[in-house]
């Protein structure tokens, strides 16, 4: 039974490690790379070059370090190695809207105007209108191929997208996401699973420790991958706790047993709060960091 505790208990940091992050893959990237990204938006050109160049060739795939080493040749006069890498970043990640922005800049830059046209085509498309640059690149491009009418629209899509992040109004500066979201209910399905798993050890536990141990562990991860809706998953947790224990557990008829049944039991939904108010507290330090 420890054995299968032990194996449940990696299980979830696994989850929490590898699928309870929502985020997109360009997005955990951009975070990770936040240290480089702050040298190029500091102008600090040679440092950022040197900082993406170590990441690419420690982690060859990442879209989004070929985004802005290509940034950093653009801005060094290189654009034929800047255009390669944008290449490189869609062949990871073609979903990228800034890289076929670029990809798109440098081509007009070139007079390569129907193929900057399908660039900030592609640009727009995956972008969801929630950046100017793209109508305003793409309306340059139809410009100067003489489509006065189409560049026109594109101009009006950008200053109307321009209006909205000036209001405050544009989807880009909060995007405001249903409480009861798709991670919520995965996380939901888990906290029946944690609670069948301390209902179990409290039935065959000799102490409260074990039981106690899978609370903490338990609700401190729930704080931790939802730290602000965690509060509803505690309150969950307990719910399964009592129900399952009274509903489909035999109570016991030592009085010595019940009592270690009921100190696991209680103790275990009074731990479930304390630990997911912590673990909730650590990760809005993390993100705070």
């Amino acid at each position: 039974m420890e054995f299968l505790v032990v194996l449940a208990i990696f299980g979830y940091i696994y989850y929490l490690r590898n699928y309870a992050d929502l985020r997109t893959k360009s997005e955990k990237e951009t975070a990770s790379l936040k240290d480089g990204i702050k040298l190029y938006n500091d102008a600090q050109i040679q440092p950022a070059f040197d900082y993406f160049d170590a990441r690419i060739k420690a982690k060859p795939k990442s879209s989004v370090a070929y985004l802005y080493r290509a940034l950093c040749y653009k801005k060094m006069g290189n654009t034929d190695a800047a255009k390669k890498d944008l290449i490189s970043g869609l062949s990871y990640d073609g979903t990228l809207s800034a890289l076929h922005l670029e990809k798109g800049k440098l081509e007009y830059e070139n007079q390569l105007l129907k193929d900057a046209l399908e660039s900030l085509n592609k640009a727009i498309l995956y972008d969801g209108e929630q950046s100017q640059a793209p109508y305003r690149w793409r309306g340059l491009t139809y410009q100067a191929l003489g489509l006065d009418a189409e560049a026109q629209k594109d101009f009006l899509k950008e200053s109307e997208i321009l209006k909205m992040k000036l209001t405050g109004e544009s989807q880009t500066v909060e995007v405001k996401t249903p409480f009861l979201d798709k991670r919520l209910a995965v996380n939901s399905i888990l906290i029946v699973v944690t609670s069948a798993i301390i209902i179990i050890e409290i039935k065959g536990a000799e102490s409260i420790h074990l039981p106690y141990f899978l609370a903490v562990v338990s609700a401190i991860s729930i704080g931790f991958v939802e730290p602000v809706k965690g509060w509803l998953l505690a309150i969950c947790q307990c719910i399964f706790l009592l129900a399952g224990y009274f509903l489909f557990t035999n109570i016991p008829e030592s009085t010595g047993r019940q009592e270690i049944e009921n100190f696991s039991l209680y103790g275990s939904c009074i731990l479930t709060f304390a630990g997911s108010f912590i673990g909730g507290f650590f990760k809005r330090a993390i993100n705070a960091g």
